[in-house]
């Protein structure tokens, strides 16, 4: 395989596929994730031809993150972009001299609506962000990645293809420099006479999976916790079936506590509920909340632990 038929390896067979991602898997320049895993890298073409980009965008702007495809927060514009909206973004600065991040988009099938996004430096601290190494040394770049996301999502999430999130977004730690942190997991042991539930079954809660693995499965945080039980007092969501119901159409699955909660879920219900438009309502008082010891409330979880 020779330099010049890289440029048709999207459209080439399975068998070209799969011959170069073995060639270019020897490559010491290739992101962590693919130097020596040629089935990444094949992975990264099919993902590539989906979103319609090189083989060599994909592997540097889409990361994998517990399964679930992300993206960079420049690409994720670049998909908006593509797509015929116009998304613009800056960046202010509010009294305190603190970075202020804007980021609208005006729809082409709709250009008289404005759909806008706004992150400052205090959603950041509220969301336990401010403190992260990549957070000080980068705000403004943070901040501007976090709205763009943020507003593609409400605007136009058909165009992002499944990755409306940043790594950073779901849980990723990223390096100082921005660059994501990649994990290995090691590979599972499995025992003579399991069932084939026992042998693919992944463990639910980051203390159930094997030592070298925990950094793979970050449950929720104290400060989402109290982050969540705040804005669901404010969108009046008392009723604990409802809460529950709510944050289960926003991860996709069911859970009975917010125990259960990855970070990444923990972010995804926080970002849903921060968009949400108020209530027309007064918001209840603590001594208006039915839902006990739960999403709602930040108190331990009654129910959970009598389960």
């Amino acid at each position: 395989m020779t330099v010049e038929h890289l440029p048709a390896i999207q459209n080439a067979e399975l068998s070209t596929r799969i011959e170069y991602a073995q060639q270019l898997a020897f490559s010491n320049m290739l992101p962590k994730q693919y130097h020596k895993q040629p089935a990444n890298i094949l992975f990264a073409i099919e993902y590539g031809e989906a979103l319609g980009i090189k083989p060599i965008l994909a592997m540097n702007q889409v990361h994998v993150i517990e399964g679930r495809p992300s993206a960079s927060a420049g690409l994720i514009s670049a998909l908006v972009r593509d797509a015929g909206h116009r998304l613009r973004i800056w960046v202010e600065r509010d009294p305190q001299g603190d970075p202020v991040a804007i980021a609208t988009i005006h729809r082409k099938d709709d250009t008289d609506f404005e759909f806008r996004a706004v992150w400052t430096m205090e959603r950041a601290r509220t969301a336990g962000l401010a403190a992260k190494a990549v957070w000080k040394n980068y705000p403004e770049a943070m901040l501007k990645a976090r709205a763009t996301t943020e507003v593609a999502r409400e605007a136009c999430e058909e165009a992002l293809c499944g990755m409306g999130y940043t790594p950073e977004e779901l849980g990723a730690e990223l390096n100082d420099d921005g660059s994501v942190v990649v994990t290995t997991v090691p590979m599972r042991v499995n025992q003579p006479g399991q069932t084939i539930r026992d042998a693919v079954a992944r463990p639910a809660r980051t203390e159930d999976l094997p030592a070298p693995a925990t950094a793979t499965e970050r449950m929720i945080s104290d400060p989402q916790q109290k982050k969540m039980a705040a804005l669901m007092r404010e969108r009046g969501i008392t009723d604990r079936d409802t809460a529950l119901a709510f944050v289960a159409d926003v991860i996709g699955r069911e859970v009975t506590s917010r125990n259960e909660l990855t970070l990444a879920e923990a972010g995804r219900v926080i970002d849903t509920l921060e968009s949400a438009p108020p209530p027309t309502e007064q918001p209840p008082t603590a001594d208006d909340e039915v839902f006990d010891g739960d999403i709602v409330d930040d108190t331990p979880d009654q129910y959970s632990e009598a389960s």
